[in-house]
């Protein structure tokens, strides 16, 4: 069973590999070094026509992903004071933003 199932990665971790634009660069240890990380953190298909990875149904089984924040604190704070400035943001339900319903409060876009 677990012959068969470590053959099964390989062969899906191989198909991966091809797909990419950049095989030709790719060496035999880095691709068994990606295919024990995918095996390690469960990043491999699960049994069956779900879709789902292994981590994604066994999540106790594999630790958890770490979620890296891409803008710092001070970056989020610039974006939302411009934001204000310029209106360009959600006013209501209506899906239209606060410098569509006042223009005039509002530099131009």
């Amino acid at each position: 069973m677990k012959t068969k199932i470590a053959a099964t990665a390989l062969i899906i971790a191989s198909a991966l590999i091809v797909a990419t634009p950049s095989f030709a660069g790719v060496t035999r240890e880095e691709v068994k070094a990606e295919l024990a990380q995918a095996i390690r953190t469960g990043d491999m298909p699960a049994p069956g026509n779900r879709g789902l990875m292994l981590n994604e149904v066994y999540p106790s089984r594999y630790p958890a992903k770490q979620a890296q924040a891409s803008l710092t604190r001070e970056q989020v704070k610039a974006e939302l004071t411009e934001a204000i400035r310029t209106g360009d943001f959600m006013a209501s339900d209506s899906g239209q933003k606060c410098n569509e319903i006042h223009p005039d409060m509002h530099p131009a876009v």
